[in-house]
Parts: structure tokens; sequence; C-alpha cells
């Protein structure tokens, strides 16, 4: 009988183009509008090189404005626009599997299309991680930096914590209220099963259902859609641990990818085994999640690297470079 291989069903055009589709189409963050594609740092990335710069104007400042006169003496001020420049890089992964099991359990039915899936999902899932890393580490650089302007903060490391303390609409609002008059532009508050837990018994949820097939779609709260996402780990207390709801508005990231020469590959290794043989898939991608208002300051990121989760999540690898009401991000943290 014969056995069906990845080496006989791999095509590599095809391999590439239905994994790169894969990795967007089950990307929750670009889905929901979080993560927008950016054609200006995708075209900056197309002619090489690991970093981008987005030079910009800042905003003009409100001040009173001069009243007239007729007096010839009187001289009006000048005012003058100020910029700064967001810093991105991209980041270029790869991994690698030994597909001889995987080939065993995906024969019976389409391996492409199975594999292709897996491999996509692989890097969405990866992608997803990277700009929830990112997250943590504006959040620590805002605090460090900011006077934690962009926070929330009800946690108490108390053994039993009060309601105050934990995730409530009280909680939600004033976390909004970080934006100011721009808090309607938050679309997307992204939490811990904990929290989404604590919303549910609260009743406080809005489920959004498919008329179609009544499936449920999504849920929200005020409008906005709640996604839930356990990276958003706990970080432990003394006696309570500590969690992170964040709060992102509709493009607070950018999105782009970047030129891989080799994106995936067949290797056999011949010798593997006592000789019996082994067959790996590769796969490369090279993409960039930048927060939007934010520059990649190096720091714990090495400026060769494609920054690993620690290195994301560290506050001496960002820095704001817009006034806070600019940043579609806000933070709420608290008990479970």
């Amino acid at each position: 009988m014969a056995t069906t291989r990845i080496a006989d069903v791999y095509v590599p055009l095809t391999f590439n183009r239905r994994t790169q589709e894969a990795q967007i189409e089950t990307n929750a963050f670009l889905s929901s509008g979080i993560a927008v594609a950016d054609p200006t740092l995708a075209a900056q990335f197309a002619s090489g090189g690991t970093t981008a710069e987005l030079p910009q104007f800042n905003g003009l400042g409100m001040a009173e404005a001069n009243i007239g006169s007729d007096v010839v003496g009187d001289v009006a001020s000048t005012a003058k626009i100020s910029s700064s420049k967001q810093i991105a890089r991209s980041a270029s992964r790869n991994y690698h599997w030994s597909t001889m099991d995987l080939a065993r359990e995906l024969a019976l039915e389409d391996p492409m299309g199975a594999i292709t899936n897996r491999v996509g999902a692989f890097w969405a899932t990866d992608d997803e991680h990277r700009l929830i890393e990112s997250t943590k580490g504006i959040l620590a650089d805002n605090i460090a930096n900011d006077s934690g302007d962009m926070v929330n903060d009800v946690y108490s490391d108390i053994s039993s914590p009060a309601d105050t303390n934990r995730i409530s609409p009280e909680a939600i609002i004033n976390t909004l209220q970080t934006l100011g008059d721009k808090k309607a532009g938050i679309s997307v508050i992204a939490m811990h099963s904990v929290q989404h837990a604590k919303l549910q018994l609260l009743q406080l949820l809005v489920d959004n259902i498919n008329p179609v097939t009544g499936e449920l779609v999504s849920q929200s709260y005020l409008g906005k859609t709640v996604v839930i996402d356990d990276s958003l780990e706990s970080v432990a207390g003394t006696n309570s641990p500590k969690y992170t709801v964040a709060f992102f508005g509709s493009g607070a990231f950018s999105f782009a990818s970047g030129p891989v020469q080799t994106p995936s590959a067949i290797t056999r290794n011949e010798l593997v085994g006592n000789g019996a043989g082994e067959t790996v898939l590769s796969s490369r991608v090279n993409s960039i999640f930048h927060p939007n208002g934010f520059q990649c300051t190096g720091g714990a990121w090495a400026s060769s690297a494609a920054g690993t989760y620690a290195e994301l999540s560290a506050a001496s690898s960002w820095d704001r470079v817009v006034d806070r009401k600019n940043v579609a991000l806000a933070f709420l943290t608290c008990n479970g």
C-alpha cells in the first residue's frame, strides 16, 4: 500500500501562499481591527533591513489666538510645529518540524491543506503573542516613564480582594477615561478568561449572534468587542495575582510583512534514525506588529534581533513619542 508523504504533496508556491493567508485570517487582532496593514511600513521593509523610520509632525497644541489690533507696533508672535519619529523593527523568525509523523497523521485526508492550516495558525498565534508581549512592554514603559497615565490600577495585593479591586463597570469606565474625550476610539477589550468569567457572572456581556447560523460570533461590553486571551497571564503577588486588561482602539498597531528569501523548504536527513531518514519542514516569516505612537528604543531589544518575547515585554524596549490621547491603548490592572 502506497504511503503519502509531505514531499509528495508539498508545492512551495502554493504552500507559502496558503500559509500566509491562514496566518492573517486566523489572527484575532487583525480580524478585530486592532492591527491594520500599513503600506508605508511594507514599502520600507520591502527594500531590506530590519528597521523602518516613520517621521511625523506633532499636533499644533491649543493656545488662545491673537486678537487683532490697528497698532503698528503690535507684532504677533509665531509658533512652530515640532516633529518626531516612530521606529519599527521587523521580526524575522523561523521554525522547523520533523514531518514523518505529521505526514502519517495527515495522509488520510488533504495533507496539503491540513499542513498549511496548521503552520499558518502557528504563525498567527506567534504574532498574537508578540503583540501581547509588546503591549506588556508598553505598559511597563508607561508606568516607569510616563507616570502611568494610560493605566487604571485597582489592584491590591491582599488575600481577600474587594469588588473594587476586580474588573467591574466602574473600573472599565475609569480606564476608558484615561483617554479623556478620545475614549470613544476604543473598540476592543482583551482580557484573561478569569476576567471574562467575572463579567459573565455579572451578566454584563452582550452576545452577538450570527442571524443565519445562530452561532455566537463575539461578545461585547459597552459596544466594545471582548477578546479572551490567556497569554495575558497573571503576575504572582504575595497574596493575590495581578491581571492586566488591555483596551485597544482600531489601528492601535500597524502590521506589515517583509521579504523572506526562502519562506519554506523540505529537507531530507538521510542518516537520522540510524539511516532510516527524516524529513524536515522549514517555515520562515518576516513580519512586524508595531504599536502606533511608539519607537523601539533598543535597551533589552538587541538591534540585530527580531525581539524575543522577553525583550518585547521589557520597559526599556519602548518609548512613547506622541501625546497620550493619540495612543489608542489603555490598561486596567486588577485582582482576579
